[in-house]
């Protein structure tokens, strides 16, 4: 299923979130055509799953939460790499809204499993997050995992840190 979201969220779900927020500005220009292949239809089926194991050995699945498929781009790639080296959340200053065009969104159903069908070949970003609470602490975090689709074959992607 492919719904539209708002580019910001987009960008948010490939974030590391601890710390004060980091206001980043991203430099690379969006450029439509470098995205306009994750819209071409295609063959493949990218599954997967997502978890943490916590400290005492549990293990948390993404339970219920959004997964993001987006296109590896330069642009997409400044946004990973940058919030990849930052010390907490960052939120960026200039999202560009057309990447919401070529985003896909599924959800994950109660073991963290998700499905994504008809995937073109390409470079391409999955992102969700599993996050549980500790006393009134959340805890948890973004995971994001990058993968490449060749000649229509799938990807089953097991998604942790």
């Amino acid at each position: 299923m492919k719904r539209r979201i708002d580019s910001a969220l987009i960008v948010a779900a490939m974030l590391f979130s601890t710390g004060c927020v980091q206001q980043i500005p991203i430099q690379t220009q969006f450029n439509n055509a470098e995205h306009e292949f994750a819209n071409k239809p295609g063959k493949a089926t990218i599954s997967g799953q997502a978890f943490m194991r916590r400290n005492d050995g549990v293990v948390v699945y993404a339970a219920g939460s959004p997964v993001y498929l987006t296109p590896q781009t330069p642009y997409t790639m400044e946004a990973f790499n940058r919030s990849a080296s930052a010390t907490g959340p960052v939120v960026f200053t200039n999202p560009d809204a057309r990447l919401k065009d070529y985003t896909r969104v599924t959800q994950t159903n109660g073991e963290g499993r998700f499905t994504f069908s008809g995937v073109p070949d390409g470079p391409f970003i999955v992102a969700t997050t599993v996050h549980w609470m500790a006393g009134d602490m959340r805890q948890g975090g973004d995971l994001t995992k990058l993968f490449v689709v060749t000649n229509g074959q799938g990807h089953d992607i097991i998604m942790t840190r």
